[in-house]
């Protein structure tokens, strides 16, 4: 149970909570018009810090996985270095649009 619970918090809850990121920026983008946009990209600020605790966790759990002795599943190695790069692709994108 122990390692199914470190899984998750280490794998699966950040790539909920970029997937929200993901959710919600298409959301403010494609449906919200541009003048309620301004106040509302105040909560994505929130959200990004958020992301930003997701990039520290995943960055720190592909660094582990890959210098362990004990190598695991690739799949989960793919997931935490996905889990790093999607806040910043983010971001980016939004400076972009703005």
């Amino acid at each position: 149970m122990k390692l199914n619970l470190r899984r998750f918090l280490l794998y699966y809850l950040p790539l909920l909570a970029n997937l929200g990121l993901i959710v919600y920026l298409t959301w403010q983008l494609n449906l919200v018009p541009y003048f309620q946009r301004q106040g509302e990209f105040q909560i994505f600020s929130v959200l990004y810090a958020i992301g930003g605790l997701v990039v520290g966790v995943s960055g720190v759990t592909a660094f582990v996985h890959a210098v362990s002795n004990e190598k695991g599943p690739r799949n989960l190695f793919m997931l935490s270095l996905v889990n790093t790069i999607i806040p910043t692709v983010l971001l980016l994108a939004l400076l972009q649009l703005r």
